[in-house]
């Protein structure tokens, strides 16, 4: 028998079983449910997730009529039924336990469940291969949801990483790469595939998907002891009363997932559309390289880079005598190999912006720069400002004025929730060169810095022009601010003298073999986010031959 490192699921039930051995636990106490609410809740930070869109074909979903307001619930006859027409061979069950836990994920946690439901379209693909490989119920796939609500970067009170939440000691045991740079418990495929051989080994001791489901949490010692306990009882619910408080509601949770999952549509839900792309392809890196020159070269977020590739926990890729894998969107992947050497040289000439005396050719090196800065965001010099939050900021927000990512911003500061408190001093690590601008930033007037934000979307405000308004004058505007930005919404170029009296335009026709970075490369000064900006594109658009891209220059 393997050895096992617990995997728990925090959850505060409590009830007694009936004569069926199926039990009762009020809904109040599953919304104390510990990790899988924790878990829900954490997902809603991802940058992908919260960039998520409502369905586009949601009208064509709505089946049963609903109105956008509407909650449905059901009788027990009726979930009882829809659970008996899952075609699954595992033996899914209908109790009182179940039901808390549908009303948990259908009523309460809905904005959550559209999410899940949109990454599902990314992940459950490719759980259903490995699992269909490994001649194991495809349901399984479900545990992931109740795991870590598809979130590879989960991280629970005990340290369980990753979509399948395995334990450092655990991963290690099953293959799972760990260490500075890599660790594989956030890599979907391989995290995936050591899920499912530790699943088999469970079922080989057990004989029972819920009971090697039930192992999975709390270890196959506690389950064996709650056999023992129960007089060499076989089944989960049987079980039941034995088993650890926090693994009791862990099958009904699994049993509730799937139920949600197969009929979101009878519940007035639907998968939203999130950033991240349909299409992705695998490339094979067999040099040490860092997420910032592909994203520059390329012209793709480094936050995506990290999206499709979590496993690199320093956004660096340390391929030093072996290969490494990156996930790319498919049309990113095939311009890859054409601008391999740009990428390199780019790479190359960051480092050696930063760290002169640095051997370009010596991974060591280059590794121990990248390992002492944390996780690079930038090569270019950094300086550390102070912000001090005010009423009505949010981490969203701030980080938009500090051109940071709200994941960095968390890091620098240590901030473990969602939320940041008025008056609490922030750290922020700025472009040196910008220094100034950033530190104005601390003495504006609400207005002010909604006018630079929203300034910055619709490029009408530079980054080295703080806005000059007076708290009087914010006081008079406010009442036009929402009319005024409709306005710039809907102003074209001739209408808007303003960004042309200050900005020199001029338009370059697309060619063949142009990329947004090629293109800007020509002209000094402009980045592949300005070219973006000026002519509104989204991360993922594509250049055609023959388009006409604005160009602002000044």
């Amino acid at each position: 028998m393997r050895s096992v490192i617990y995997i728990t699921i925090f959850l505060t039930l409590c009830g007694s079983l009936s004569a069926f051995g199926q039990t009762t636990i009020p809904s109040e106490d599953v919304k104390k449910s510990g990790d899988i609410l924790n878990k829900l809740d954490t997902l809603m930070t991802l940058w992908y997730v919260k960039n998520a869109t409502p369905a586009k074909n949601k009208k064509a979903q709505n089946i049963m009529g609903f109105k956008p307001e509407d909650v449905p619930t059901y009788t027990d006859s009726i979930y009882a039924r829809r659970i008996r027409m899952i075609q699954s061979p595992l033996p899914l069950a209908y109790n009182e336990t179940v039901k808390a836990f549908i009303e948990m994920y259908a009523v309460r946690k809905r904005p959550q469940v559209e999410k899940m439901l949109g990454l599902a379209d990314t992940y459950f693909p490719m759980f259903e291969e490995v699992l269909d490989r490994h001649k194991m119920p495809l349901e399984l796939k479900y545990l992931s949801v109740v795991e870590s609500a598809l979130n590879p970067r989960a991280d629970s009170r005990v340290h369980a990483t990753g979509l399948w939440q395995f334990m450092y000691t655990t991963g290690k045991l099953y293959n799972l790469e760990i260490n500075s740079f890599v660790d594989e418990r956030k890599d979907p495929v391989q995290s995936t595939e050591a899920a499912a051989i530790f699943l088999k080994d469970l079922h080989n001791i057990f004989g029972d998907w819920f009971l090697a489901i039930a192992a999975y949490n709390c270890g196959p010692g506690n389950v064996n002891k709650a056999i023992r306990k129960s007089g060499g009882k076989r089944t989960f619910w049987e079980i039941y009363p034995y088993l650890p408080q926090e693994t009791r509601g862990y099958v009904p949770a699994f049993i509730a997932a799937a139920y949600v999952f197969q009929y979101h549509r009878e519940h007035n839900l639907y998968p939203q559309d999130l950033t991240l792309p349909k299409m992705v392809d695998t490339i094979i890196i067999n040099k040490e390289i860092n997420f910032e020159p592909i994203s520059k070269v390329l012209g793709i977020q480094v936050e995506e880079l990290k999206d499709l590739n979590p496993q690199y926990t320093r956004e660096i890729i340390p391929a030093r005598g072996r290969n490494y894998t990156l996930r790319l969107p498919a049309a990113k992947a095939a311009a890859y190999w054409p601008m391999r050497d740009s990428i390199y040289h780019t790479y190359t000439a960051m480092l050696l912006a930063q760290h002169p005396n640095v051997n370009p050719n010596d991974s060591s090196g280059i590794a121990d720069i990248t390992f002492n800065k944390g996780h690079t965001d930038s090569y270019d010099p950094k300086e550390k400002v102070k912000y001090t939050v005010k009423a009505g900021d949010n981490l969203g927000f701030i980080s938009d004025l500090f051109d940071v990512s709200i994941y960095s911003l968390k890091r620098w500061n240590h901030i473990r929730g969602k939320s940041v408190s008025v008056g609490r001093k922030l750290t922020i690590n700025v472009p040196a060169d910008k220094l100034k601008y950033y530190k104005k930033i601390n003495t504006m007037t609400s207005l002010q810095k909604k006018k630079e934000v929203f300034g910055r979307k619709y490029g009408e405000v530079k980054k080295e022009e703080a806005p000059e308004e007076t708290d009087k004058e914010e006081k008079v505007e406010t009442k036009s601010t929402a009319k005024e930005s409709r306005k710039v919404e809907k102003t074209t170029e001739k209408e808007s003298p303003k960004s042309t009296a200050s900005t020199n335009v001029e338009y370059y026709v697309v060619q063949k073999g142009d990329t947004l970075w090629s293109i800007a490369q020509r002209f000094p000064g402009v980045t592949i986010d300005d070219l973006k900006r000026a002519n509104n594109m989204t991360s993922n658009q594509k250049i055609k031959i023959g388009q006409k891209i604005k160009i602002l220059k000044g």
